[in-house]
């Protein structure tokens, strides 16, 4: 066959000559030599070595064929490779990318420029905003303090106003007429006082001296009774001796004698014992006297000291009416501000006992806590109360602006100040520095996947870091939030803010009064003394930590710092300052009232017990024991004196037996005269009977009317001195009357004073805090405009950097489409063929190698890959000694693959018959090379 410029005729040729290439060399052999214009012999080819190389490139597939070719004159054989090298885009498609690239990278350039820009003016303005925000919350604490100095100010002028209109109701009360009149009164009661005292006086002496008389009556009548006594004895004696000496034998005059002195015995024992009873009696009238001149004198005391306490009750009311009418107007003070916040929000009102603190504090020295059930019923009365724009739904999971955690902060610190107020701490401040910490800690535990404990260690480095001074923390769950999400049916609205806010609110309420079972660590801590503030956060897990699942809380915290920070401030904030002075203000005018109840309830309960007590009784007890003490001595000493008149009588009884004993033994004529002296006497003594029993009449009505004046007087005395009593309170209390009338003028000039002085401290508090209002508002303007700019700033910046990262999202978008379409396939192919053995034996042809790579460099940067029996040498990579797998294929250190000389293969024609083998191999490269115009010939194709 002829070569022609045919390519479908070359590549017809070359496919023959592949062909040969594996058989017999015809007559073909010569034409393939012509075509290369090879000019050599085969003889010459056998003698020298050939070579070969050859390139072409398609500019429109950017396509590049290498064909490389070497005949070692030694052996014979021929070696060749084919390398094919294409990237993935066209060159102009590779262009185009480029210069998109280049526009990206501009682009990138214009983006960074712009964002570092605007980097610039962000960190400017956010220096500014960061500068106008402290510099506002420095004014705005200065207003605050101006505020409350205004609202003292104006509670000060506001009690002094009440005091000086008390006063110039007292001062316009007490005219000189007035003060006159009641001097006047003064003045009479003091006279009637004293007159009354004096009458007292004179009516103790006329009793004192109607006792007297009554007793000497009464010893009168004792001396008649005795008279009539002695005058019946004698007339007795005097009808016995008559008796006697008519007619009496001498027995019965012995007899009379004996029984005389047995009564004369009787008698006197009578008298002794008598006798003896009065010294007693006498002493006892002594000890009576003695014990009701100490009645009287106690008397005296007692109705002193009840007029004292009288005026001390007196006194007390006052006090306690003006106590009374403080604590009103504070109130009205305090309800006014109240209404004011209520117009602002529902006020949540917590209570807790006054003596709480104390109780938490006997608790940590003792160990034991007292009247628990106070804090019960506290507990009980605390009520959640429902706002209607709070039942909205309330996400847990979606994150919360600062506006919202800085409000629940405030939320929470009230109710916990509320407590704090109420048993005598001072409130605690919302603060940038706790509610920060608190949101950190519930991230922390969140991050953790911590359960419902505390994490102290976590705690004390997160406290550590930023500073806070962290004193503890009380943390509470609710379940209410997986209940009501899990159950939209019963509760449609899910979990609301309502519910959120009552957690918090009960929380709180219960860790206060109801904490016996963590030994009141969560009281303890709300009533820290050296707390600063209190952080408020929250997170949702599961009480045991790990995932969170569909039984989740809502896990609440509350964080106490020590150490001071920016303090954040409401609408209400000034109100709320106003309402816990005024709370604080009302509480101790409250104790100041109940103590000063309690002194008027103390002299009310001294002066009944007073009025109550027995200092009369026993006056007049021991004006009745003295009675009984006169009475009875006076009664003894009449019985002595009757006891005394029987001796005489029993005396006299024994004389005139003897004398009857006597006249016995007279004889009858001297009798005679004796009977007749006898008779005269025995008239004599009834007369003188009749005269003393007359006597005796008188002197026992005497008796009678002494006794009856001297009750009366007595009756007058008791009178008299109660009416004195009463005479000194009054005049005590025209006295004190009279003071205040008098000390009006002066207590009004103080009252004005006061009031005067409070006004200018009034004015002046409000020209602090309009001066401070108006640097606040300036402040805030700043603040404002700084906050107005660097928001504008950051959105700026904000977008610049979406823009910027664009732009190298869009520049390594191109850059990954670039690099694609510059990639490169690299196909490579060696051919080892022809060549003889020393015995004159033909190697036979073999494809050592077919492979094809694809290259990651872009195009022009191609390398060729030789592969023998599974091995890969990559440029001049040392794979000598890899053979194929009949041991025929050598790759020498230097890369070249070469064949064994004395390999078996299929014999191939003598040199005489055309076998030289370089023919066979122009053969291929230009088959190879006519295969360009129609593309790569396929690999199952090369290998066959």
């Amino acid at each position: 066959m002829k070569i022609i410029n045919d390519s479908k005729m070359l590549v017809a040729a070359g496919a023959a000559v592949v062909a040969l290439g594996a058989g017999t060399v015809g007559a073909n052999a010569d034409t393939v030599r012509d075509a290369v214009n090879n000019g050599n012999t085969p003889d010459a080819a056998s003698n020298s070595a050939a070579s070969l190389n050859a390139n072409t490139t398609d500019p429109s597939t950017n396509t590049t064929k290498t064909v490389t070719s070497e005949t070692d004159p030694s052996t014979g054989q021929t070696t060749t490779t084919i390398t094919t090298s294409k990237t993935t885009g066209t060159p102009s498609q590779i262009a185009d990318q480029q210069s998109n690239v280049n526009k990206a990278s501009e682009a990138v350039s214009a983006a960074q420029s712009a964002a570092d820009t605007a980097q610039t003016k962000a960190d400017a303005t956010s220096a500014a905003a960061s500068s106008a925000d402290t510099s506002y919350a420095s004014a705005a604490s200065s207003q605050a303090q101006a505020g409350s100095a205004v609202s003292s100010a104006a509670s000060d002028v506001n009690a002094a106003a009440s005091a000086q209109q008390a006063a110039q109701a007292a001062a316009d009360k007490a005219t000189d007429k007035a003060v006159e009149q009641q001097q006047s009164v003064v003045d009479q009661a003091k006279a009637q006082t004293q007159t009354d005292t004096q009458a007292a006086s004179t009516a103790q002496s006329q009793a004192t001296s109607q006792a007297a008389t009554v007793s000497s009556a009464a010893s009168a009548v004792n001396a008649a009774s005795a008279s009539v006594a002695k005058a019946q004895q004698n007339v007795k004696n005097k009808q016995n001796a008559l008796n006697r000496i008519q007619g009496v034998d001498v027995t019965k005059a012995q007899q009379h004698v004996d029984n005389a002195k047995a009564a004369v015995n009787n008698r006197q024992n009578d008298v002794n014992d008598k006798a003896a009873a009065q010294t007693q009696l006498d002493q006892k009238v002594t000890d009576a006297q003695k014990a009701k001149d100490t009645a009287d004198a106690n008397l005296n005391k007692h109705n002193q000291k009840v007029s004292d306490t009288q005026k001390q009750v007196n006194d007390a009311k006052k006090t306690v009416a003006n106590d009374k009418q403080t604590v009103a107007n504070t109130q009205k003070q305090l309800d006014g501000v109240n209404n004011k916040l209520n117009n602002t929000e529902t006020k949540q009102t917590l209570t807790v006992p006054s003596d709480l603190a104390t109780k938490l504090s006997n608790y940590q020295s003792t160990g034991k806590y007292s009247n628990s059930q106070e804090d019960m019923d506290a507990l009980k009365k605390n009520q959640f109360v429902e706002r209607d724009k709070d039942n909205v739904k309330f996400d847990p999971f979606a994150p919360m602006s600062d506006a919202d955690r800085n409000y629940y902060n405030l939320y929470a610190l009230d109710l916990i100040n509320q407590a704090r107020t109420q048993v005598g701490l001072k409130p605690v401040v919302a603060s940038e520095l706790a509610k920060n910490f608190a949101k950190q800690v519930s991230d922390n535990y969140t991050a953790e996947k911590y359960g419902f404990k505390h994490d102290l260690g976590m705690l004390n480095k997160t406290s550590a870091q930023m500073h806070a001074g962290w004193t503890g923390e009380n943390i509470s769950f609710s379940g209410a939030y997986a209940l009501f999400n899990n159950y939209p049916d019963d509760f449609p609205n899910g979990y609301t803010v309502n519910d959120f806010k009552r957690d918090i609110y009960e929380a709180i309420s219960g860790m206060l009064l109801d904490d016996a079972d963590s030994d009141y660590g969560h009281a303890i801590n709300f009533l820290n003394p050296d707390v600063y503030s209190f952080g408020f956060s929250y997170r949702i897990g599961n009480m045991d930590g790990g995932d969170i699942d569909g039984d989740a809380s809502v896990m609440l915290n509350f964080e106490g710092v020590k150490n001071p920070s920016t303090v954040i401030t409401d609408d209400t904030t000034e109100l709320k300052n106003q309402a816990a002075k005024l709370e604080a203000q009302l509480k101790s005018q409250k104790a100041t009232t109940q103590a000063d109840q309690a002194k008027l309830d103390s002299a009310v309960a001294a002066l009944q017990a007073l009025q109550k007590d027995n200092v009369q009784q026993a006056a007049a007890n021991a004006a009745t024991a003295l009675s009984n003490a006169q009475k009875a001595a006076s009664d003894n000493r009449k019985a002595l004196s009757q006891a005394l008149v029987a001796l005489a009588a029993a005396k006299s009884d024994l004389a005139a037996a003897q004398t009857e004993l006597n006249n016995a033994k007279k004889s009858q004529a001297e009798k005679q005269a004796e009977i007749n002296d006898a008779t005269a006497k025995l008239a004599d003594a009834k007369a003188a009977l009749a005269k003393a029993q007359g006597n005796l009449s008188e002197k026992q009505q005497v008796l009678v009317a002494a006794k009856r004046q001297q009750k009366a007087l007595e009756d007058k005395v008791a009178a008299l001195k109660a009416k004195v009593a009463d005479d000194q309170k009054a005049e005590a209390a025209a006295q004190a009357k009279l003071d205040d009338m008098k000390n009006a003028p002066a207590v009004l000039a103080k009252a004005n004073d006061a009031l005067a002085v409070a006004r200018a401290k009034y004015e002046s508090a409000k020209a602090d805090y309009a001066k401070a209002t108006k640097v606040a508002e300036d402040a805030k303007a700043v603040k404002d405009r700084a906050d107005s700019a660097n928001k504008q700033a950051q959105a700026e910046l904000k977008t610049a950097l979406a823009s910027l990262a664009t732009a190298k999202t869009k520049l390594a978008s191109a850059q990954a489409e670039l690099a694609r379409l510059q990639k490169v396939t690299t196909t490579t192919t060696v051919v080892v063929t022809g060549g003889k053995t020393d015995k004159g034996a033909t190697v036979t042809d073999k494809t050592v190698a077919d492979k094809t790579e694809a290259d990651n460099s872009v195009a022009g940067n191609s390398h060729s890959v030789n592969a023998v029996n599974g091995h890969v040498a990559n440029g001049l990579t040392d794979a000598s000694g890899a053979t194929n797998d009949k041991g025929e294929l050598h790759i020498d250190k230097n890369g070249k693959i070469t064949a064994d000389k004395a390999a078996a293969g299929v014999t191939l024609p003598q040199a005489g018959e055309s076998t030289n083998e370089a023919p066979v191999v122009m053969g291929i490269i230009l088959s190879i090379l006519s295969a360009i115009s129609f593309g790569s010939i396929s690999k199952k194709h090369r290998q066959h």
